[in-house]
């Protein structure tokens, strides 16, 4: 019995490394875990990880010469039988060489799957978070992709879901006509924005990115971004912008929103880092204003004051956060520690 078992995991063995050895795999990823204490009117501890002991986000990458398979979650669970989410690209237009079909500077990608991007190409940086996740994509997520581009100065993305006889679908381009300036647009069928009852609407958007800093080659990294997204069936629109730049360690943004419903949004934050001996210290202020017309009230108005310290020992990085928001009158200390690999 020994002996069989002995052949058989030198089988295994033989049989994983020849995969490995025919197929590179990529590991990636990071741990975090900590504690948040809120000292305010009414105190809270908790640890950071939305009620979680720790976060662990993973993603392994399965490379071959024609495709790419990823595997990736932020939920690991070891004793489940529920099958794993994956997404595949197809690079065609190499599988297409092969076959002797040169394309020159055509490049032409397949994604098929779980977790395929259902959203329009934007080039707004969204400093503030006004517009977070909420960009223009369809609401349909059975769907699969194709990504087409002409070296540098094109790049075109479409997705449909074939499930709904009314195809939900989203497609944009993105154009780089002169080094520093880049501008998109982008439509979809399916769009349905969270900030409205509006759904399976006709969206529209519109951004741009100008790299100041390339464009008058300065020393220091300073850009410029906007969008322009429309619901189309509601008549509506929302437009955002922001400005940033770093120079030795100093920071500096301003964000800008007028929202569906003409709401004015305005936000800024300076910081700064540095390194003092072995650690990476910062601190920051950030003013954001959720309606300009009520800045004088409180539940619209915020002010927070943070800083934070980092450490990196043995593969692992030790931090201490604490910050203090001004008109809530709360206090944070957030004590963590993170490993990547």
């Amino acid at each position: 019995m020994k002996k069989k078992f002995v052949l058989t995991l030198a089988l295994v063995l033989m049989v994983a490394a020849s995969l490995m050895a025919a197929t590179p795999i990529e590991v990636s990823g990071s741990f975090k875990t900590g504690y948040e204490f809120k000292f305010a009117t009414a105190n809270s501890f908790s640890q950071i990880e939305s009620g979680n002991e720790a976060e662990v986000k993973t993603v392994v990458d399965f490379t071959g010469d024609f495709w790419k398979v990823s595997l990736g979650t932020t939920d690991v669970a070891y004793d489940t039988d529920a099958a794993v989410a994956a997404k595949a690209e197809l690079y065609l237009t190499k599988a297409l060489a092969e076959q002797g079909m040169d394309m020159g500077d055509l490049a032409l990608t397949l994604h098929v799957g779980n977790g395929v991007d259902k959203g329009a190409i934007t080039l707004l940086a969204d400093k503030a978070e006004f517009r977070k996740d909420k960009k223009l994509q369809m609401a349909s997520a059975k769907n699969f992709g194709v990504t087409v581009g002409y070296g540098t100065l094109v790049k075109a993305y479409v997705s449909v879901d074939p499930t709904v006889t009314s195809l939900p679908m989203v497609a944009s381009v993105k154009f780089a006509p002169v080094e520093g300036i880049e501008a998109a647009v982008g439509f979809s069928n399916n769009f349905t924005e969270a900030k409205t009852p509006i759904t399976n609407a006709k969206g529209l958007s519109v951004s741009a990115k100008a790299d100041i800093a390339k464009l008058v080659d300065l020393d220091f990294t300073l850009a410029a971004t906007g969008e322009l997204l429309m619901d189309l069936d509601a008549s509506k629109n929302t437009i955002t912008a922001d400005v940033a730049g770093v120079y030795e360690g100093v920071g500096l943004w301003v964000a800008y929103q007028k929202d569906y419903t003409n709401v004015n949004k305005l936000a800024a934050k300076a910081s700064y880092e540095t390194k003092v001996e072995d650690f990476d210290v910062s601190a920051s202020f950030q003013a954001k204003m959720n309606d300009l017309a009520k800045i004088t009230d409180k539940t619209k108005t915020e002010y927070t004051v943070a800083a934070g310290a980092k450490y990196a020992m043995g593969g692992a990085t030790y931090a201490l956060d604490a910050k203090y928001e001004v008109n809530a009158a709360a206090f944070y200390v957030t004590p963590s520690v993170s490993i990547s690999f």
